[in-house]
């Protein structure tokens, strides 16, 4: 074979080959492997596994839960809160069905229903609760504010149409909350505490829980003061927590539940207005000594006459407790008289008299908070209050009831500035809040009358006001007794 034949074998061979590749190229076609797009599902975090519907999952736990359906009164169950689902491209073909990934989560995390998320802040304080329906929420509100108002006062304001009269009224100027509220809607899981009723929602707004077993039955004789104080509940408070008693000197019928729970309300409700009143003036009794006249002889040389004015205040309340009240105005309808009274006065020396108290304070007054069991204005929760608080005063002096010593002038986190007037009768007269240092010292004597201080809001205060005790022989009494 010469060399011009073997040339023409191999191009021969070569468009063989040649040929032969295209056609393979053509005729053949390769097995392609498709990826497929499914849904990884995690609970948790952890993996549960693939499915080919979250619709279908989602549908499949709506069936299925009739029984929350029911309990809640909704339309639509949602899955647990922890499950998570992601779309993935994968070649894998094990997946399960929406019925097995539903038989493994059921029983592992709670599912959800949509309803509210409510949050309640202030400095360090924060509640959140969750409500069904955000109506509800509306009608709790005014319910805690009818609390502390009467309806007509509330709608009076809500609606602009407040009267201004010359006598007893009260102009309300804003209401509102001390903390943050907001409220969110979202998905809840169903081992939450939900509340879903309005008036589940108003007890537990009001008393700070929805659960109220402390209650008590009215026995005969039993009246409300003795109720209160029996359960450590002020007269105010008790009737807040029971409004369809209409007042302190309302009738009980025997066999009568009502509620003895202390207020705790979820948000502070504040109210601030000008309120005008009548006020009586009380006279007041002086003494005066005849020496000429033995110590057991006594006669009324003026009798007293009480007087009666128109008072206008400037008052902030929270949860129906004042806070701070300032004299705007005062209108004198008629002044009072002076009672004098005269004591034989041969042959004795006189230090003090039981009989006839002076007031600690100028005229017109209000008491703020009483004597008795009561929620505190700073430290919040119930507690016993020794003393009476005054304020909404004329003038900021504080004045000795009755002539004495002076056995303590101190100063401490909770009475603030303080003094203690020893009457060397049994009786001990307490002064506290001071706006600064007492102007007296310890070991003086001070007559009745005399300016000791000047009203201010040093300690644990809400406001400027006096706190005013009387201990006779050591135990605490209402000071408002030895006016009576």
């Amino acid at each position: 074979m010469n060399k011009k034949d073997i040339t023409i074998s191999t191009i021969l061979f070569g468009l063989i080959i040649i040929i032969f590749t295209v056609y393979v190229s053509i005729t053949f076609v390769p097995s392609v492997k498709h990826a497929n797009k499914y849904y990884k599902v995690y609970l948790g975090g952890e993996k549960i596994g693939l499915i080919s519907s979250e619709e279908e999952l989602y549908n499949l736990i709506d069936k299925e839960q009739k029984v929350i359906k029911d309990k809640y009164n909704v339309d639509k169950v949602y899955p647990p809160s922890g499950l998570k689902i992601q779309s993935v491209l994968t070649y894998s073909n094990n997946t399960m069905s929406a019925k097995e990934v539903y038989d493994e989560i059921k029983d592992l995390d709670p599912f959800t229903i949509e309803a509210y998320e409510v949050n309640v802040k202030k400095d360090k304080y924060n509640k959140k609760f969750f409500i069904l329906n955000k109506e509800d929420l509306d009608k709790a509100i005014k319910n805690t504010i009818l609390a502390f108002l009467t309806e007509e006062q509330y709608e009076n304001y809500k609606n602009d149409t407040q009267i201004q009269k010359a006598e007893e009224n009260m102009q309300i100027t804003d209401i509102y909350f001390d903390q943050e509220v907001t409220i969110r809607k979202t998905h809840i899981s169903t081992e939450e505490d939900i509340i879903t009723s309005p008036d589940e929602l108003s007890i537990f707004f009001l008393f700070g829980t929805s659960n109220l077993t402390n209650k008590y039955i009215v026995k005969a004789t039993d009246t409300i003061e003795e109720i209160a104080y029996k359960n450590k509940l002020g007269v105010s408070d008790f009737l807040v927590a029971n409004p369809n008693i209409v007042s302190e000197k309302a009738l009980l019928a025997v066999g009568q539940e009502v509620i003895v729970a202390g207020i705790n309300p979820i948000a502070n409700i504040v109210v601030e207005s000008f309120q005008t009143e009548k006020q009586t003036i009380t006279y007041d009794t002086k003494v005066e000594y005849d020496k000429s006249l033995n110590a057991e002889d006594m006669y009324i040389k003026q009798q007293g006459t009480n007087g009666q004015s128109i008072v206008t205040y400037a008052t902030k309340e929270m949860n129906g407790v004042i806070l701070n009240t300032v004299l705007i105005s005062e209108e004198v309808v008629s002044a009072p008289v002076d009672k004098i009274v005269v004591y034989g006065g041969k042959n004795i020396v006189y230090v003090g008299n039981s009989t006839y108290w002076a007031w600690p304070t100028s005229k017109p007054y209000r008491i703020s908070s009483s004597y008795g069991y009561r929620v505190h204005p700073v430290y919040g929760g119930g507690h016993f209050h020794y003393g009476v608080d005054i304020t909404g005063t004329p003038n900021k002096n504080i004045y000795a009831i009755q002539s004495g010593k002076v056995i303590a002038a101190d100063y401490n986190s909770s009475m603030g500035y303080y003094t203690k007037i020893d009457h060397q009768n049994g009786y001990v007269s307490t002064y506290m809040h001071f706006a600064k240092k007492a102007l007296v010292s310890v070991g003086e004597t001070v007559e009745k009358g005399q300016l000791i201080g000047i009203m201010g809001s040093t300690g644990a205060s809400t406001g400027r006001h006096l706190d005013f005790r009387i201990q006779k022989n050591g135990q605490f009494m209402n000071p408002l007794s030895i006016y009576q």
